[in-house]
């Protein structure tokens, strides 16, 4: 099977059930700094490609690594491309808890 981009209905899914692992306290901070998604360009084995941001705390963005699977924190650069980009595959409530540490 041929991989595909997630879809922003595929995208608002995985969302809404990790929203559910969340407790009261990171799903408040979670809606807090949500965003509409958007796309943002992520640079790739040498080419540009587009991700989903799903929330934004300061410099530091949440963005949705859809060939990992996975919730990621990064800045953008000037040009708001993601800089530099990791594979860790984390849900939701780990970038949650890794931005209100960071926040504290």
């Amino acid at each position: 099977m041929k991989w595909q981009p997630i879809t922003e209905a595929e995208l608002e899914k995985v969302i809404e059930l990790q929203c559910s692992d969340l407790d009261q306290g990171d799903l408040e901070y979670f809606e807090s700094i949500r965003v509409p998604l958007t796309y943002i360009k992520i640079e790739r084995w040498g080419n540009s490609e587009l991700v989903f941001m799903v929330a934004k705390s300061g410099s530091s963005v949440v963005y949705y690594e859809d060939i990992e699977e996975g919730f990621e924190i990064s800045g953008l650069n000037e040009e708001g491309v993601v800089i530099g980009s990791s594979k860790n595959q984390f849900t939701l409530e780990h970038v949650v808890n890794q931005l209100r540490a960071t926040d504290s």
